[in-house]
């Protein structure tokens, strides 16, 4: 991966809010944390999870130094985050920080998210868990350094890549990379849209 810039650890606080400003909006974390004071705090400490959990067990790259997108994948042998695996990257701290009715809401939406996953993908396959470009560096061609150096590295493996959205003005931007869609789905409960995507 010598094409990769990979975010250390000492950046992950910083990493976490470039990701949370980039998913303030989003329909899934509107859903989550309807409350814009509740959502800055929350979304936050779940980006930071997640951001450990994929130095740990997956990729996690950005575009330079000053962090202007960051892209978190993960092999699909990975994709399922245990509760081992957020143990183990500091998932009981995050636990107290989001509160156990806020934690079952959300795993209850991501298991359901996963078996999707799951049976439309049963192959090995890379999986973008989030990409997030900070606000004020949008539209000024980061997206494609995250992608293209990603491709770069796995397409010689030959593998295909996965990913979900629930943002529908995504998925021309997708488009562009290669991702065509597989399935248009409501989540569970929710009005709350999701769009699966592969690149093969």
């Amino acid at each position: 991966m010598s094409d990769l810039i990979l975010v250390s650890k000492d950046q992950i606080k910083l990493a976490s809010y470039v990701i949370s400003e980039a998913f303030f909006n989003d329909p899934l974390m509107l859903y989550l944390f309807p409350k814009p004071k509740e959502r800055k705090i929350k979304l936050k400490s779940m980006m930071e999870l997640l951001l450990r959990i994929g130095i740990k067990y997956g990729i996690v790259h950005t575009t330079s130094a000053k962090l202007e997108g960051i892209a978190i994948w993960f092999p699909s042998n990975k994709a399922k985050i245990t509760t081992w695996m957020g143990l183990l990257s500091g998932g009981i701290s995050y636990f107290f920080k989001l509160g156990s009715k806020a934690v079952k809401k959300q795993n209850r939406l991501y298991n359901y998210i996963l078996t999707k996953h799951m049976n439309l993908m049963p192959s090995y396959h890379w999986y973008l868990s989030i990409i997030g470009i900070n606000p004020i560096y949008q539209g000024k061609g980061f997206s494609s350094v995250l992608f293209n150096s990603m491709f770069n590295q796995i397409d010689k493996q030959n593998l295909p890549f996965f990913l979900d959205t629930n943002n529908e003005e995504n998925l021309p931007i997708y488009n562009r990379f290669g991702f065509r869609l597989l399935e248009e789905y409501q989540i569970l409960d929710t009005n709350v849209v999701n769009w699966a995507m592969i690149r093969d």
